[in-house]
């Protein structure tokens, strides 16, 4: 008996759920890497051209910066003149979009992981009920054969459909893990960079009314 052949159209159906979650994992793994940077050396050069007074070059290098705190840090520049509040609402809404593409398709993984299982059940009790009809017609003269490839097709969808249960929960938690890093690091970020430019709006108008 082959099982890559007993397991019958919801066999093959898990095997190409099981692909899809493994491009879809390596995609969103390979992106995250990607956009994995240093927080502390990209925030520090990005406060030494501010220093300098330099604010298009300062959104340059946000541009040239992948990931979402290099966008979030855009957002704050752009709008350093707003009041506190306003630019604490533009920087929440934008690293919750942020945050949704890189979740977007890594939740695929979490559908597949509740999906596979399921697959798996309704392939063994089909191969049961066909392993019942074909002993109930054959009876009383009952050909083992038809009965065990068909609960070897049945066996077959159940270990594929848990295979890769398995292997999608694991595959989400590492992303949600990357993920969760990354929020981390935006948090961090926003704090500094909001920090930096009061600090710097302070010495500022502090400046300026020495002048005065």
């Amino acid at each position: 008996m082959n099982l890559l052949f007993d397991g019958g159209i919801l066999f093959w159906l898990i095997i190409v759920l099981i692909f899809v979650a493994i491009g879809v994992f390596l995609d969103r793994l390979l992106r995250l890497r990607k956009i994995g940077i240093d927080p502390q050396d990209f925030l520090q050069g990005v406060f030494n051209v501010l220093d300098k007074g330099q604010v298009d070059e300062a959104l340059a290098i946000c541009d040239e910066t992948p990931g979402p705190l290099s966008a979030l840090v855009a957002e704050a520049i752009t709008h350093q003149d707003s009041d506190e509040m306003h630019l604490r609402e533009i920087l929440a809404t934008t690293a919750h979009v942020e945050l949704s593409r890189l979740e977007r398709r890594a939740m695929l993984l979490s559908l597949f992981a509740q999906i596979l299982p399921l697959l798996g059940l309704i392939g063994t009790f089909i191969g049961g009920y066909v392993a019942i009809s074909a002993l109930d017609v054959q009876a009383p003269l009952v050909q083992p054969g038809v009965a065990l490839r068909a609960i070897a097709g049945a066996l077959s969808t159940t270990i594929a459909g848990l295979i890769g249960a398995a292997f999608c929960y694991t595959a989400h938690h590492i992303l949600v893990l990357r993920t969760d890093a990354l929020s981390l690091d935006m948090d961090i970020g926003v704090s500094l960079t909001l920090d930096y430019l009061s600090r710097a709006s302070w010495e500022h108008t502090d400046g300026h009314r020495a002048e005065v």
